[in-house]
């Protein structure tokens, strides 16, 4: 029996894929890559990466026959030419650095979570879209949500409900004018936006946190000093409107606010 180099290191790919994955779940880490409602797909795909891993394991041991034959020749060389001297192909070297790297950063490097910083890269939604313009001057028929939200006398935001609850304020604000409101998030400056107003917003992961964007609501106040907070911060205020260019945007009328710790789940889903 001969040891075949190249299929070891295939065997030794699956078995990592295999070993990172289940390691994401298992610490939890899991949330800050992919949305919660993919977190099965991931663990299916950890089980298929296992099961290749065992179909591969035998193919790293081959026959005398197989060793002396050209098909079986690995990156290395071929195990019949040992008085030859062995040329690495570039190509192969390329094509398993590219699979390795991303493995080896990702089990002995540190996780980032996205935060401020690389909100304003990855544009700000904090107006409704032209979709939700076109029927928002009228309340046909409410969604379960925005009727919760209309018989709810304070609106409290979580990492559930964000998404939703401040959807329904960029697209019915003049329904919603006079509400309560407590939320929390990352603070962006005025400057990362042309109505020079600091915006209260949190990162919306609707697969992985490479689609990632901020969506957010305009804040009002008297304290200077909460547009120059870098770091989270839970905001209770009441909900107000402002006109431009004919617009009306949602704007919260900052009461109270005070800095906070980031989440253990920083992101928000649809």
């Amino acid at each position: 029996m001969y040891f075949h180099a190249q299929e070891a290191i295939k065997a030794i790919i699956l078995l990592m894929f295999s070993g990172f994955i289940f390691m994401l779940h298992h610490t939890g880490e899991i949330i800050k890559f992919i949305n919660l409602e993919y977190t099965g797909f991931s663990q299916v795909a950890s089980v298929i990466f296992l099961i290749l891993f065992f179909i591969q394991v035998p193919r790293i041991f081959i026959s005398r026959e197989q060793a002396e034959d050209h098909n079986y020749c690995m990156i290395l060389g071929c195990n019949h030419e040992m008085d030859k001297a062995r040329k690495v192909p570039l190509k192969s070297v390329v094509v398993y650095a590219i699979i390795i790297l991303p493995l080896v950063t990702g089990m002995f490097l540190p996780y980032k979570d996205l935060g401020a910083a690389e909100a304003v890269k990855r544009g700000i939604c904090y107006t409704p879209n032209e979709q939700d313009l076109s029927h928002s001057d009228e309340l046909v028929k409410p969604n379960k949500d925005l009727q919760e939200m209309l018989e709810s006398p304070d609106l409290i935001l979580d990492h559930v409900n964000f998404s939703t609850y401040v959807s329904n304020i960029l697209t019915y604000p003049e329904f919603l004018k006079g509400k309560s409101i407590e939320l929390e998030g990352f603070i962006l400056a005025a400057d990362s936006n042309s109505h020079d107003h600091p915006i209260l917003g949190r990162l919306l992961v609707t697969h992985c946190v490479a689609d990632a964007h901020v969506i957010g609501l305009l804040l009002s106040s008297d304290d200077n000093r909460l547009g120059n907070v870098n770091d989270w911060v839970k905001v209770n205020g009441e909900i107000n409107i402002m006109e431009d260019d004919g617009q009306s945007l949602p704007v919260i009328e900052v009461k109270e606010w005070k800095e906070t710790n980031q989440p253990e789940a920083p992101y928000i889903y649809p």
